[in-house]
């Protein structure tokens, strides 16, 4: 039980180190979660414009959660306000009756805003991940070649070693003699 306890300890010390050394992350799709510890990554992140910097954060935000539920709650409250309060206050005049005529109108604005600055966005990520492909593709050719060159070298020594086994035995067979290296000749006892 004592060894158990010992690897779930260390388990846990061995989480706790990871978790310190890394970055906590908000809910928030805001927050510093762009992925740019990767060196290729970097670069992408550092050369990026003002535009290209805005159109990832209403990317990241207009594909989140807190985006959906603000969303939400506007055109809720959109039409509360204009079935409710402005037909009280506007003497049965709403500003935008039951079928929301207005509120079609901002929410297609806004979709056709939002779109294209997605779409930008969704460009820059595709452009990064082609870079971080042509990255991996040439990292893994130069372990293909390392991992080629690892091989010769382990047949180079298997045979080296080959070679020395053959040389140790007739090394041991010119210093002992033909009657210890035969099996056949029995030594005589003194």
């Amino acid at each position: 039980m004592a060894g158990r306890s010992g690897l779930r300890d260390e388990h846990a010390n061995l989480t706790l180190e990871r978790t310190a050394e890394e970055p906590e992350l908000g809910w928030f799709p805001w927050g510093d979660a762009d992925g740019s510890g990767h060196p290729v990554l970097q670069e992408f992140q550092d050369d990026r414009t003002l535009g290209e910097r805005v159109a990832d954060a209403v990317a990241r935000f207009g594909g989140s959660w807190p985006f959906i539920f603000l969303f939400t709650g506007l055109i809720l409250g959109w039409m509360a306000l204009n079935s409710l309060v402005l037909t009280d206050w506007l003497r049965q005049r709403p500003f935008d009756p039951y079928p929301y005529i207005a509120l079609n109108l901002v929410l297609s604005a806004i979709a056709g805003i939002q779109a294209p600055i997605i779409m930008m966005s969704q460009n820059r990520a595709a452009a990064r991940d082609e870079a971080l492909a042509r990255h991996h593709y040439a990292e893994t050719k130069k372990m293909d070649h390392l991992l080629d060159r690892n091989t010769e070298l382990t047949a180079e020594v298997r045979q080296l070693t080959g070679q020395i086994h053959d040389l140790t035995s007739e090394v041991r067979a010119q210093l002992v003699g033909p009657q210890r290296s035969d099996p056949r000749v029995r030594r005589a006892k003194p």
